[in-house]
């Protein structure tokens, strides 16, 4: 069976205006939301997500960085991704959280989010299976992880949950250029098979259906 991407991509020559673009796709879907399972706390999610972008430009001094914004997920009913970054044959769909100080931690069976012990009705489960479907639907030579920004809201130490679950990250926004930059392969060529199916997921339901 032929996998999305190769649907997507079948007999398709990008235009060199889509290629060479840096920039795909908006962040006006990304709204607060009971539905998004990862969410600030003192701040709407398009100012987090706002900041977050404005960190990922630099980015772009690397050739073969892509960078999308408001990636549609697999499963229905879910809120878009705000971000994901595609550089060579790598990519990284990255959430942004604002949050208080506090000792966070990640249920690696379950996903939940404490803070200092206590649930915080937070979960990293739709990013890790966001990242499954990626890894699903990209050639095999292709490499996927999630990233979580976490931006603070107040000064104080805000310790982030270790790295247990397995392709999750995370890192303070203040280190985030440097932790991203370090998932990615500087020197490839842009992947035109990532870079369609990215173009196609980034696309509003008025573009599909115009």
């Amino acid at each position: 069976m032929m996998k999305p991407a190769d649907r997507w991509t079948a007999g398709l020559v990008l235009p060199a205006t889509l290629l060479t673009r840096r920039w795909h796709g908006s962040l006006d879907a990304i709204t607060d939301s009971e539905r998004r399972t990862l969410r600030p706390i003192g701040s709407t999610v398009h100012e987090v997500v706002a900041k977050t972008g404005d960190l990922l430009a630099g980015l772009l001094p690397l050739p073969s960085v892509r960078i999308f914004q408001g990636v549609r997920p697999a499963a229905a009913n879910v809120p878009r991704i705000p971000h994901a970054v595609s550089a060579g044959r790598r990519l990284v769909l990255i959430e942004s959280v604002a949050w208080p100080p506090g000792r966070y931690t990640a249920s690696a069976t379950t996903g939940q989010i404490y803070c200092d012990g206590v649930y915080i009705g937070q979960s990293v489960v739709p990013l890790v299976a966001e990242v499954g479907h990626w890894r699903e639907i990209l050639p095999a030579d292709h490499e996927v992880s999630g990233f979580v920004v976490v931006h603070p809201t107040a000064q104080g130490d805000l310790a982030l949950p270790a790295a247990i679950i397995e392709d999750l990250s995370w890192t303070h926004a203040d280190q985030a250029i440097r932790a991203i930059q370090a998932h990615l392969r500087s020197g490839q060529t842009v992947s035109i098979r990532a870079v369609a199916a990215l173009i196609a997921a980034t696309r509003t339901a008025a573009e599909d259906h115009p």
